[in-house]
């Protein structure tokens, strides 16, 4: 969690807009997603210009991600959701140590 802002900056940077994302628990041997943790941006409006597009989009994201970070415990959440995680847990792994922030960017492509 610590990069994602730098990754978001980054991406504004090359002229990518932020679709969006949602929170993981990345192991070898399994991934649990909490699709429901997300910070996803709406639709390009008609007759927005890509770069006002891209800056849009990460201010929708970054609003989103910062509000989950304040109001969410990933942990309990992750736990809660997933029994593959409370076996993981109990089996002396730090889960928030597979945690990941996924984010899925737009090129002015199409």
């Amino acid at each position: 969690m610590h990069d994602f802002k730098d990754v978001i900056e980054n991406a504004i940077s090359k002229d990518l807009a932020i679709i969006g994302g949602q929170i993981q628990f990345l192991f070898p041997d399994g991934t649990c997603e909490l699709y429901w943790l997300k910070y996803d941006s709406t639709k390009r409006e008609n007759n927005e210009s890509w770069i006002d597009y891209c800056k849009r989009t990460k201010k929708e994201c970054l609003e989103q991600f910062d509000r989950l970070v304040e109001t969410t415990d990933f942990e309990k959440a992750g736990l809660e959701s997933f029994d593959f995680l409370k076996v993981k847990k109990q089996n002396g792994f730090n889960i928030l140590d597979y945690m990941i922030c996924i984010l899925y960017f737009k090129d002015n492509a199409n």
